[in-house]
């Protein structure tokens, strides 16, 4: 359920919590029944794991779930009602200020979590006290029945945390144990064996002149369940070079169920020693040290769930043996990256297969046709395919449609069968049931919280890409994110533990990264992992994809969904049968087509509203009836305005208005919400702010604020007492009249800023070359003031900005003083004319980009270098792009000497290099101590002569380098990519080369002293013709004027 029961029954029991005894006699009446709810719901609280569990396979403990579940979402809504009771009756009785100022004070008399205000000034109303006792005590009884039927089903009261965390006996029972026996026709294509060769020189190398070190290298292959980790472990594992270097391999299935002896039984067996049935655990740490100390030895720990096996059981004994046999190691499959890095791995990981290898692959599930019979499938290729792209590359699904095919007839029609067929939760035989049970451990090993967040997901449609921030605040709208009483309410934010679950679910391989702009993170689901998280919420979530027209049948007749999503219909939404869907708490509307003068009045339970739908504005004038939202989203819609009295919305926290183009202007009383937390104007027209915006000191996210004067005040100044503030974007800067406006924003006394974005935007390209020094020299005194606090600064944006040099405290040594800020990006920056000398200092930093700065065209070695401690300048950058710097010619930096212990960048992995006019690529980044640099895109340098001398460049892309001729000491290089190139002669020197596209059109060959053809993988070409032997992936266009 996109609710787990246990975390639902907390929340309600905190609340009830929250109101006190005292208020709870304020209440006129309901006090008793208040009282009565607590008592009717806390003695179930232990019981509730059980029950979750349970509901998968039996239809009777799902029913009594879904009762206390329905009873529990009512609790919720009673409390609420509550609540906006006392803030109405305080705002009525106490009408001082603005909405801010009235829920600051309530606050400093009574500090509950966020905007729980107490229910201290719920007095006096019979109408309401009657109105709610009648719900409470109705809703009492339906508890009183539902604790009845308790006797039933016998549920296991689990008390304590390590209890709740306990496998469920279905699971339990047959545990996954893996052997160091593979199966040859699990192995295809080319990554596995790229694979095994890395790992191969990760376990290998340097083993043979290890003395004397303390520690062991370890070496972990990591990926979601079903990825391939063991598979691949086991061909490592087999290899003849890992026979040949470890005398002594040991394979250890861990499993989260391992004892201590029966691990520590099981690596003296396998080793080779002999336990005896021992079972003092100091006797048998003691008899492995002996055992593994007589040789050299791999040890492999498959499936590792903690760290417990390796801290607890396995490090003692391996690092004392190790100690005897310098140059052993482990290797370790996991899932949890943060498990593999609290042993100090480095990690290895498992791709998904590619269209290809994942065909070849479900060919081999299949009975094989008999000699001279069929053609080997090659006719259901298409279909093959399809069902290939369902399983998106992931192996266990591959193995399990393959499992579904074999018992069918090798035709289309029956193919397509199977193509429809879900990869399904409900029915188990063979490979399916592995699959279910791989994503099944993953999802039992999450805490409660965890379990609700990541269920969530299932809302989101295939295909669909999301920011962390985004869904990390609907689960806080929708309750799922709470203080858990071990943090700092001052310090630690509802969105910090948010992005924390996040991060854990990312880190669990549950989530994948799909892409990232301006350390902007966009995430997305396999489908196998959505498929078992819509299977788990499917009681009470619901989605509608794209292709599903009539959502008359597909919605459940009793009208118990309580979040549904819908993608894009073809036809207009049927509003009258959403509106049947009374008990919604989430909404997700995205691209639908909704008809003109329909209303929201029917979903007045719902927490999180999401509307994307182009046209939408006759939507607006009803928001208001929705009085428990949290969540209100209009992003790329048509909206022109929000309802004047949107204050009504008491509880709403988050609104999200990007790109509503249409929308120019705030309602007044915005300033009222005083709750909000997140506000997001970026792409809409708003171009100034009410005045008293300022008061909203619960904001924690303000994008696309825009900057206005108003004779002698600015809309800046209502920043000054947002100190909450977490990300902050802020636009329209031209128009600051001076450095003393800027000054009042206070941005450097804002401790808990994470992301700063600071723009100009007025002006046009044709203006900006027409700018005055004086309105330069106004800019950069604003920029100057606006230095954000170093405390917490992880991403910085600076964009369209006209100053001649760049903000004072990215010099140095100001710049040192960034110590958390990993991504800087600096755009339009075009009268900027000399990069600041303090980003190489920036030790934290890890991607930086400069894109279009017109006006620079040196680039000295003070960019590079530094004269501080001796440490190398940007010792952690990862990323560097540099783009549309169309003035630059040089690029000053040497080679570091010989004796120099650093190189300048020496992290680096991927640079891109975009339209400048430098003729060469500097020494010092060309460097034979540059191991780190994986990726290079060269693209429109128009005077780049040559590449040489990148002997850790694995992939190379060059595009639009009409001077470009060789290429050379690329020994590592495995993909290139050419495009219209035309004087290239020379490729040389790529012996690792897999890959090769090339796209020139005036290529010739035309005899030995014209070498333009790549001499792929060593092969030296005759007089006269193209190499017999070329790359396994070679694509050859518009080379019409190639000759033999």
């Amino acid at each position: 359920m996109a609710v787990v029961l246990d975390a639902l029954a907390a929340r309600v029991i905190e609340k009830i919590t929250n109101i006190g005894e005292e208020k709870i006699r304020m209440l006129l009446g309901v006090s008793q029944e208040i009282n009565k709810l607590r008592g009717n719901v806390e003695p179930l609280q232990n019981l509730l794991t059980d029950a979750e569990r349970r509901r998968i396979t039996d239809k009777n403990v799902q029913a009594w779930v879904t009762k206390l579940k329905s009873a529990m979402y009512e609790a919720d809504d009673i409390l609420d009602l509550c609540q906006l009771e006392a803030m109405e009756r305080e705002e009525k009785e106490h009408p001082i200020g603005g909405g801010a100022s009235r829920c600051l004070s309530l606050r400093e008399k009574l500090p509950f979590v966020g905007c729980l205000q107490p229910f201290l000034f719920c007095v006096k109303n019979p109408g309401f006290a009657n109105e709610v006792g009648g719900r409470i005590k109705k809703l009492n009884d339906e508890l009183a029945t539902i604790r009845m039927g308790v006797a039933d089903f016998n549920f296991i009261e689990l008390g304590s945390y390590e209890q709740r965390r306990r496998p469920p006996a279905s699971l339990a029972s047959h545990p996954r144990r893996e052997n160091a026996q593979f199966v040859q026709s699990d192995l295809v294509g080319d990554q596995i064996k790229k694979n095994t060769e890395e790992l191969e020189h990760r376990l290998i190398a340097d083993s043979r002149h290890e003395h004397g070190s303390t520690v062991i290298k370890v070496v972990a292959i990591v990926g979601q369940g079903g990825i391939g980790k063991s598979t691949l472990a086991k061909k490592v594992f087999a290899s003849e070079a890992i026979k040949k270097e470890f005398k002594t391999k040991i394979w250890l299935s861990v499993t989260q169920q391992f004892t201590k002896v029966e691990l520590l039984r099981t690596a003296i067996s396998h080793a080779g020693g002999v336990h005896g049935d021992e079972k003092d655990e100091t006797i048998l740490v003691n008899a492995l040290t002996d055992t593994l100390s007589k040789n050299k030895f791999l040890l492999v720990m498959d499936d590792v769930w903690n760290q417990e096996a390796w801290g607890n059981v396995l490090r003692t004994p391996v690092l004392n043996a190790n100690a005897t046999q310098p140059g052993s190691r482990v290797l370790v499959t996991s899932r949890k990256d943060d498990v593999v890095r609290s042993m100090g791995a480095s990690i290895v990981r498992v791709n998904r297969l590619n269209d290809e290898d994942a065909w070849c692959l479900l060919k081999k599930q299949l009975p094989q046709p008999q000699v001279g019979v069929g053609s080997d499938f090659d006719e259901l290729k298409d279909i093959g395919m399809k069902i290939i792209q369902k399983c998106d590359g992931l192996p266990l699904a591959i193995k399990v449609m393959g499992g579904l095919l074999s018992t069918r007839d090798p035709k289309e029609r029956d193919w397509e069968i199977v193509l429809h067929k879900n990869l399904g939760w409900e029915e188990e035989d063979g490979e399916q049931e592995e699959l279910n049970y791989s994503v099944s451990l993953s999802y039992d090993d999450l805490s409660v919280e965890l379990k609700q967040c990541f269920l969530y997901y299932s809302l989101l449609p295939k295909d669909s890409r999301f920011t962390s921030q985004r869904i990390a605040s609907m689960w806080i709208c929708e309750g799922f994110v709470q203080h858990d009483g071990r943090s700092n309410l001052e310090q630690v934010d509802l969105e910090q533990i948010g992005a924390d679950y996040h991060r854990e679910l990312v880190a669990r391989n549950l989530l994948e990264l799909n892409y990232s702009n301006n350390n902007i993170w966009q995430y997305t689901l396999h489908d196998v992992i959505r498929s078992f998280a819509q299977f788990m919420a499917k009681e009470e979530a619901f989605v509608v994809h794209k292709d599903q027209v009539d959502i008359r049948n597909l919605l459940p007749k009793n009208n118990s969904i309580c979040r549904l999503s819908i993608k894009s219909t073809h036809s207009e939404l049927e509003w009258t049968i959403l509106e049947k869907q009374e008990r919604l708490r989430t909404l997700l509307l995205i691209g639908c087509k909704i008809k003109p003068g329909v209303s929201l009045e029917n979903f007045a339970r719902l927490r999180v509203l999401d509307i994307s739908s182009k046209e939408s504005d006759w939507l607006v004038d009803s928001v208001c009836e929705l009085r428990h939202l949290r969540y209100l989203s209009f992003s790329n819609t048509n909206i022109s305005r929000l309802p004047g009295d949107i204050h009504k919305m008491r509880f709403l926290q988050h609104i999200h208005l990007q790109s509503c183009t249409k929308l120019e202007k705030l309602p007044d009383n915005i300033t009222k919400l005083a709750c909000l937390r997140y506000l997001n104007l970026r792409g809409s027209n708003v171009d100034v702010m009410p005045r008293g915006f300022g008061g909203l000191t619960d904001l924690r996210s303000l994008h696309g604020f825009p900057v206005k004067m108003d004779g002698d005040w600015c809309t800046l100044e209502e920043l000054e007492a947002l100190s909450h503030l977490r990300n902050l974007s802020v636009q329209g800067l031209e128009n600051v009249s001076s450095s003393s406006v800027a000054k009042r924003a206070k941005i450097s006394n804002k401790k808990r800023l994470e992301y700063l974005d600071l723009k100009c935007y007025k002006y046009n390209h044709y203006e900006v070359r027409q700018i005055e020094v004086e309105q330069q020299e106004i800019i950069e005194a604003v920029f100057d003031e606006l230095c954000p606090s170093p405390a917490r600064l992880e991403t910085l944006l600076i964009r369209r900005y006209f100053g001649r040099r760049l903000p004072n405290w990215l010099q140095s040594p100001v710049a040192t003083t960034f110590k958390s800020l990993k991504d800087i990006t600096l755009g339009h920056i075009t009268h900027s004319t000399q990069l600041p000398d303090g980003l190489c200092r920036i030790h934290g930093l890890e991607t930086l980009r400069i894109l279009y700065a017109p006006a620079i065209e040196h680039v000295g070695p003070d960019f590079q270098t530094h004269d501080g401690d001796g440490g190398a300048a940007f010792p952690n950058l990862t990323r560097l792009e540099l783009g549309a710097l169309s003035e630059w010619k040089e690029w000053d930096w040497e080679e570091e000497e010989e004796q120099s212990k650093v190189i300048a960048m020496p992290a680096l992995e991927h640079l891109v290099l975009r339209n400048c006019k430098l003729t060469h690529l500097p020494p010092g980044l060309a460097s034979d101590r540059r191991y780190n640099l994986r990726t290079m895109r060269l693209q429109d340098l128009t005077l780049l002569e040559y590449v040489e001398n990148f002997p850790s460049v694995v992939e190379l892309r060059a595009y639009d380098c009409p001077e470009l001729k060789r290429m050379s000491g690329l020994s590592k290089l495995r993909t290139v990519d050419i495009c219209d190139c035309p004087k290239l002669e020379l490729l040389e020197g790529v012996l690792a080369l897999d890959s090769m596209e090339l796209d020139c059109e005036h290529w010739e060959v035309t005899g030995p002293d014209a070498r333009c053809t790549p001499k792929a993988k060593g092969y030296q070409q005759a007089e006269d013709e193209l190499p017999r032997e070329l790359p396994q992936d070679l694509v050859i266009t518009r080379m019409n004027s190639l000759k033999r």
